[in-house]
């Protein structure tokens, strides 16, 4: 059995609670007593399961005592020891993180051996939750993709570090020293309209584009009303991800079919003139009697056709290299 750390100078009490202790199991050895603070730091690196102690110590009082206590042992549930006088301020270690308080004087052994389960199996559920959000915060923090969510009222409820990045890069502040005033006037406007339709239980897309750095960008945004219990919309979770590549993929895709619609119109337009027009003075090409006067014709008409043609494939040509004339 893992050991417990009592710290209280009254040695009635530590009497009386050692014997509880004993009672559902705890062997004396596994009871480490400290009167002060002071010998309690003593013990700070020892592996204890929980940590009973008075508010009250000759060396530490009230709050103060348990806030000294929790740097000692930050890892290890809390249980405060109190007087009957002091429940309204045991009750305010339980706002600063205490697992529970008991009352001297009405420790029972099954109230005493309630309270330590109780305290053990809720710190390790708090120790399971702290580790998910690290892990949560460890792998929002190490994505390129910028994610954040506001109340009503437009604060930030949480970000990741690549919003705080993009926030200094627009207006060179830290996330402590940002007010409204380092956003321009339409910048801040557009924002606000955006989230507003959040704010009205719409879940949308936009894209946006912006310069920093000479350098234009575009995103994808989307905005997710965010709920509470009673399915009311009390903020909105956003991600922007960047999608510039993308973009200029697609529009490169987009400029290569306008030319490809070109050469195609140029191709069934413009190339046909000068096809029907070699056909047909070929028809009245005088193959029997090469000295016919007409062929001369035909052929000076059939050198203006090629040289036609040959304007045209240049100007395909070009529309392939360059993207136009």
């Amino acid at each position: 059995m893992k050991k417990i750390l009592l710290i209280e100078d009254d040695e009635i009490t530590f009497l009386l609670i050692s014997n509880l202790l004993k009672q559902f199991g705890y062997s004396e050895d596994c009871i480490t007593w400290c009167c002060t603070l002071g010998e309690a730091e003593m013990h700070k690196n020892e592996e204890f399961e929980i940590v009973l102690t008075d508010l009250t110590l000759p060396d530490s009082v009230y709050i103060n005592t348990f806030d000294q206590v929790r740097k000692l042992f930050p890892t290890k549930p809390i249980i405060i020891l109190t007087g009957s006088t002091e429940i309204d301020v045991a009750i305010r270690t339980i706002q600063h993180g205490a697992q529970d308080y008991l009352v001297k004087g009405e420790i029972t052994k099954r109230m005493l051996h309630k309270s330590i389960q109780y305290a053990i199996e809720r710190n390790h559920i708090l120790e399971d939750i702290f580790a998910e959000r690290q892990n949560l915060r460890a792998t929002i923090n190490n994505t390129k993709d910028i994610i954040w969510s506001i109340d009503r009222n437009l604060k930030v409820i949480s970000a990741n570090k690549a919003f705080w990045d993009r926030v200094y890069s627009i207006c060179g502040k830290r996330k402590c020293e940002i007010t409204s005033s380092d956003f321009s006037k339409e910048f801040y406007d557009t924002w606000i309209q955006y989230y507003e339709r959040a704010f009205c239980d719409e879940c949308y897309k936009i894209i946006w584009s912006e310069t920093i750095n000479d350098h234009t960008i575009f995103e994808e945004v989307s905005f997710n009303p965010i709920y509470d219990k009673d399915k009311k919309v009390i903020g909105v979770s956003c991600i922007s991800r960047d999608i510039t590549e993308q973009h200029n993929h697609l529009q490169m895709i987009e400029k290569q079919n306008e030319q490809l619609r070109k050469i195609a119109w140029v191709q069934s337009h413009e190339v046909r003139a000068p096809v029907a027009s070699i056909l047909g003075l070929l028809d009245i090409f005088n193959a029997d009697d090469l000295a016919d006067p007409v062929n001369m014709d035909v052929l000076q008409g059939l050198k203006v056709a090629a040289d036609n043609l040959d304007t045209i494939i240049r100007k395909i040509n070009a529309y392939t290299q360059t993207g136009g004339l």
